[in-house]
């Protein structure tokens, strides 16, 4: 946990039930800082959304966050875009990493994990370097898109990425300000907080992304800072 997480671990812990929550107090006391961490992030290189495309293929479907990024740095490592394997041999080798038990968390004993979906994200790794190879620069293409939804459609064009992941990537590189990164998190505290009441992702992504959009308008919240906030909180209240 990071030392904002700690320090908002602390104030939620005041605040048990989550019910509770103080949503327009925390963003007072806490929201500069999330805004400081969004502004950070402009600036990506075709490098660096490379990296978060290996991480968000490898992310989502229950996978925690720390095995994903786990796994995202050991693929990255590897450069599967610059690579000159053919596709069988490289699914093949990703397959093989992937099964290995070298990622963290560690486990309860200290030993290293295995990823979960071995087979399946090495085969979504694989068509994810296809498309890159069409795209060519990720950066120049995003660019040369207008608004953050297009971007974000052209992204869902992507092996393994969705309106969710999409929209993580283009937050995380500084790219997408004023999209919803739904999750179990959000939604919990959309319903929490009295913004939303039935939801189904991805079916209902645009209606909940709606109702999340308009939260953040009501707080003065920039939606990508309070996504941020609202990860975090997540992580504070974890049992």
């Amino acid at each position: 946990m990071t030392a904002l997480g700690t320090q908002l671990a602390v104030r939620c812990g005041t605040l048990a039930p989550p019910a509770a929550l103080d949503w327009a107090g925390l963003w007072d006391e806490f929201g500069e800082k999330f805004e400081e961490r969004t502004r950070s992030l402009a600036g990506s290189t075709d490098a660096d959304l490379r990296r978060e495309l290996v991480f968000c293929v490898l992310g989502g479907h229950a996978v925690p966050y720390e095995l994903a990024r786990s796994a995202a740095d050991l693929v990255s490592e590897i450069d599967i875009f610059s690579d000159p394997r053919a596709d069988p041999c490289l699914h093949a080798d990703l397959e093989r990493e992937l099964s290995t038990a070298q990622f963290l968390p560690c486990r309860v004993d200290g030993g290293l994990r295995r990823y979960r979906y071995p087979r399946r994200k090495a085969q979504l790794l694989v068509a994810c370097r296809g498309w890159i190879n069409d795209i060519g620069s990720l950066r120049h293409a995003l660019d040369n898109i207008g608004g953050e939804r297009e971007r974000r459609a052209l992204l869902c064009g992507c092996p393994g990425i969705g309106p969710k992941s999409a929209s993580w990537l283009l937050r995380n590189c500084g790219l997408g300000d004023d999209l919803a990164i739904l999750d179990v998190h959000v939604l919990r505290a959309m319903g929490n907080a009295g913004r939303i009441e039935h939801a189904s992702l991805p079916r209902d992504y645009e209606l909940v992304e709606t109702a999340f959009l308009e939260w953040c308008r009501d707080l003065g919240a920039p939606a990508a800072a309070f996504d941020l906030l609202l990860w975090e909180i997540s992580r504070a209240l974890r049992p």
